[in-house]
């Protein structure tokens, strides 16, 4: 946003140098903006270095000039880029300001933890006619695979105040580009204000070994450019995992002769990919789920040898507290294939309402990076069929409810 004003130093956390990067030369297969193809999931480390700029302004080139940690990079100034920490209000010495930062909350579906550091963005009109309306605002050379396939995405945020800032000022247009193929441009509109993935899969050819990666700017327009950018990455795309639990409503039963109920269980394990997927781990932490019971114990664990499901050995020594793990070691599943197991969990419920709520943790090895997921209510893994199980809409824990009210018949005499 182009203000009149002096730049002030109100941060200064993270200190770095720009480092030059040189282009490599490669071939990709661009598959497009819509991430990792079906059935596929982002898995592995991510391979590109400082993507969430905790160390400061380091691993990556710039044509912005890098202001400092911390500061308001004004037009003024002449534009720029600073890492930011935490919350930030800008301008700072405005009695009304209209730009706002925040930290990155973490994306579950793509495995990316929070942020408290991004990349303020803000290129000046020099900028933009130096580059004939497009600057680049980061780039960096990786280290990559040939033949595979990749996901490469980052994090915007339009750091304009949507309702101080409706009268006409641009919305940020986002570009990214690997080895100068772009996937297209994207808008960081300020309605809705949150954070938003941008992102370009693609798979690379025979005797690839490095890519040049690279986000630019192409909004030409300095009256409401800025915004930030944070959690930069490059994740192999890979047959994802998935896990459901569906709890039956409990029953009432006798364990040793005290009273209590019957939880019965079914766990359903999908492999969701085209590869097969090795060294299934399922851990079902159970000691954390009934905390608040007087009592509780495993009964059965075991598979449902039923039409539509494959067996898988179960950990013979599974009690829920001391062994937490379902499965036994070198567990695998073939693509596409589904298994089940049921469990059954005798507790006795403390007297007042109480909630058990509680979810699988699945682990596996998918070509040679880690996937996972957490399990869902019910019995599918991935209700909407695209091979994702890690979607917003698809997690969330097993829910058991005791409310033991007790209701009493007035007796009416006569």
């Amino acid at each position: 946003m182009r203000q009149p004003f002096m730049a002030i130093t109100i941060i200064i956390l993270l200190w770095g140098n720009s480092i030059a990067t040189q282009p490599a030369s490669a071939a990709i297969h661009n598959i497009g903006s819509g991430g990792c193809p079906v059935n596929t999931v982002v898995g592995g480390n991510n391979l590109v270095q400082n993507g969430d700029f905790a160390q400061g302004a380091s691993g990556f080139s710039s044509a912005l000039t890098n202001r400092g940690n911390g500061v308001y990079p004004d037009d003024t100034g002449g534009g720029g880029f600073s890492i930011q920490n935490g919350s930030v209000v800008y301008p700072p010495f405005e009695s009304n300001p209209y730009l706002f930062g925040r930290p990155f909350p973490g994306d579950v579906q793509r495995d990316v933890p929070p942020s408290n550091t991004y990349f303020y963005s803000n290129p000046s009109a020099a900028n933009y006619s130096a580059g004939n309306g497009r600057v680049n605002l980061w780039t960096q050379v990786v280290s990559v695979a040939p033949n595979t396939t990749y996901n490469f995405f980052a994090y915007f945020d339009n750091l304009l105040d949507p309702v101080k800032s409706a009268n006409g000022t641009a919305d940020p247009i986002i570009e990214l580009r690997v080895n100068n193929t772009s996937v297209g441009t994207t808008v960081v509109p300020k309605i809705p204000d949150r954070w938003v993935p941008i992102q370009f899969a693609f798979t690379t050819g025979t005797g690839v070994t490095s890519l040049t990666l690279q986000i630019d700017s192409l909004t030409n327009n300095t009256f409401g450019d800025d915004f930030a950018m944070t959690q930069i990455n490059l994740k192999q795309c890979v047959s994802g995992v998935g896990a459901a639990k569906y709890a039956f409503p409990p029953q009432v039963a006798q364990h040793h002769g005290e009273d209590g109920y019957r939880l019965e269980y079914l766990i359903t394990i999908r492999n969701l990919g085209a590869d097969p997927v090795s060294n299934l781990q399922a851990i079902d932490d159970l000691a954390a789920v009934f905390a608040d019971a007087e009592a509780w114990v495993v009964m059965v664990l075991e598979n449902v040898n039923e039409s539509g499901f494959v067996p898988l050995t179960v950990n013979p020594n599974f009690n829920g507290q001391t062994d937490k793990q379902l499965l036994a070691p070198g567990q695998s599943l073939a693509a596409g294939l589904t298994a089940r197991l049921r469990l059954i969990v005798w507790v006795q419920p403390p007297e007042g309402p109480v909630v058990f709520a509680n979810q699988v943790q699945l682990t596996a090895v998918s070509g040679n990076v880690i996937v996972t997921d957490t399990s869902n209510p019910g019995l599918d893994p991935d209700p909407n069929g695209n091979g994702d199980p890690k979607e917003v809409n698809e997690s969330g824990t097993t829910v058991t409810i005791f409310t033991p009210y007790q209701y009493f018949l007035p007796t009416v005499l006569r």
